[in-house]
């Protein structure tokens, strides 16, 4: 005996929504949910959940992050230094969105350069002072993201066409923000906290020297922290071989010359 078709049981099938699907909606990041679950004491615990949701932020933004949202980056950014000083598992997390700060910045509107250049200005003002985390692997991912944002060969390997609408910012515009920000005060400042670290004091010399080209200002701001004794500070001491550390001192030579 056939069974009349309105007689057949009605059978849902429950899958379950993955990440992925939540990106295909192109549904925006939720900010500020992620710096509460991050900062929930009751969270803690869940090491792998918060691990992936900074995961999930890179590979949203992965053509690199929105200007507009550069004050909640920012503040996941200072939460993540600190949970690196009290659990290195989030490192790996942390490191990847600082990579993608390399990337540049991507704009809804042409006027938005202009709109939130103040807010650029801060981020990278406080951007520099992550460079507090005593962690050598973190000061390094943070020298090298902000010497290659500046390169004329920073360019994203995605079409332009393909950005959905947002416009990248011109190299041109990041250094010229960088040179306005705290940068090159706290990269001589901290020349001191890394005075035993041959390679990270180069990193921060390149930098200095990319910054300080043909920009007086950003030269009377590195002579007001008295950059030339802390430039040749233990210039002379051994390094672990034993030998005198003269690879430093070309480019010593360079930024001094600047200076003068």
């Amino acid at each position: 005996e056939t069974i009349p078709q309105k007689n057949f049981p009605l059978v849902h099938v429950l899958t379950s929504k993955t990440e992925a699907d939540e990106l295909q909606k192109n549904e925006p990041f939720n900010f500020e949910k992620t710096i509460k679950f991050l900062t929930d004491p009751h969270s803690a615990h869940l090491l792998d959940r918060r691990i992936r949701i900074c995961q999930k932020l890179c590979r949203y933004y992965q053509n690199g992050f929105i200007i507009k949202d550069l004050n909640h980056l920012m503040k996941i950014l200072n939460i993540l230094g600190d949970l690196c000083q009290q659990q290195p598992n989030y490192i790996d997390a942390f490191v990847q969105i600082l990579q993608h700060c390399s990337k540049p910045f991507l704009l809804d509107k042409a006027t938005d350069g202009e709109i939130y250049s103040s807010a650029l200005v801060a981020f990278y003002s406080d951007y520099g002072y992550l460079l507090r985390i005593p962690i050598k692997r973190i000061q390094k991912c943070i020298l090298e993201t902000l010497f290659k944002s500046i390169q004329s060969s920073n360019k994203s390997p995605v079409p332009y066409d393909d950005y959905d609408s947002l416009k990248p910012t011109t190299v041109e515009y990041l250094l010229r923000t960088q040179r306005n920000s705290d940068l090159c005060e706290t990269l001589v400042k901290t020349l001191s906290l890394v005075e035993n670290d041959l390679s990270l004091r180069i990193l921060i010399i390149k930098l200095l020297q990319a910054l300080a080209a043909k920009h007086p200002e950003c030269i009377a701001k590195m002579l007001t922290q008295d950059c030339v004794n802390r430039l040749v500070l233990r210039m002379n001491d051994p390094d672990s071989t034993g030998e005198p550390v003269l690879v430093i001192f070309k480019y010593i030579n360079v930024l001094i010359g600047k200076l003068e």
